[in-house]
């Protein structure tokens, strides 16, 4: 009997909420509609976890202290609103941009699947029955490499990143959307 738990794991910038590039201010922190809806539907049956590239850091656009309390307001306003994250996991690296330390080649930075898999090991997660929601190609190719299915939502770049390599196995118009597509309510 497989003991595992199913999750779901979430970018956090352009999918719960708005996207504003290098958001380093708590107080410019925007859910985006039906959010916080969606993760509540979610929390019944899934864990759900933020994975989310926070290269401000590394630019040295803002401390590690800061970003956190960017994602605390984040966690504040899904909790007001029902919802709640399990747990959340940035990297503040950037290969080329960073600075000092956070100039590194990591496998957390997405596309690679660093993030997913600590959480899979540290929550015992079942993988092959998880899903990765992102709005940017090295979301959806993030968690094809951990071994989730993937959705794309159209929200923040929808997409739109440059990149195109990586093909996701569901699309969606917002994270409402893909719980939906998660729970088996739309196919």
């Amino acid at each position: 009997m497989n003991n595992k738990k199913k999750a779901a794991f979430l970018d956090r910038d352009g999918v719960i909420i708005e996207e504003t590039k290098f958001i380093t201010d708590p107080d410019k922190v925007r859910l985006l509609d039906r959010a916080a809806d969606a993760i509540a539907r979610l929390n019944k049956e899934y864990l759900v976890i933020i994975i989310s590239n926070q290269p401000a850091v590394g630019r040295g656009m803002c401390t590690e202290e800061q970003a956190k309390k960017v994602n605390d307001k984040v966690l504040e306003l899904l909790a007001e609103e029902g919802a709640k994250i399990d747990a959340t996991y940035m990297c503040f690296h950037h290969p080329i941009h960073g600075i000092g330390n956070y100039k590194v080649e990591c496998e957390c930075r997405k596309p690679k699947p660093g993030m997913i898999l600590k959480a899979a090991k540290e929550h015992g997660i079942d993988l092959k029955n998880s899903f990765t929601v992102g709005d940017k190609t090295g979301d959806i190719k993030s968690g094809y490499l951990a071994g989730t299915k993937t959705i794309l939502v159209s929200t923040g770049y929808g997409g739109d990143d440059g990149f195109k390599d990586a093909t996701p196995d569901y699309t969606a118009k917002d994270l409402y959307e893909a719980a939906e597509i998660i729970l088996g309510d739309k196919k």
